[in-house]
């Protein structure tokens, strides 16, 4: 996978972890309101079994968009790198 690849997969997993905690911390202070907007009433179990699948849903946007952020390749060395490759000589 390229950079970008690699930067699109970390925002959208960013973008689906906000938006499914939210809807879980929503759903469970007020048990009355559709999670939303009442995409996942289709769901078995009544609200625990939509919490449970939004959860789920945010822990693996959180895991990917942690695995995109550790295999992107950074910009530029760390601060106050030349950029020479330096090694250690044994003698």
């Amino acid at each position: 996978m390229r950079e970008g690849g690699f930067g699109a997969l970390e925002a959208v997993g960013m973008v689906v972890t906000a938006l499914a905690a939210q809807a879980v911390i929503h759903g469970l202070l007020n048990r009355d309101s559709e999670l939303l907007w009442g995409i996942f009433d289709w769901v078995p179990g009544g609200l625990a079994g939509r919490v449970t699948l939004l959860g789920s849903i945010a822990l693996v946007a959180t895991v990917l968009g942690g695995w995109a952020h550790t295999h992107r390749q950074p910009d530029a060395g760390r601060p106050g790198d030349s950029g020479e490759i330096h090694c250690r000589e044994t003698a």
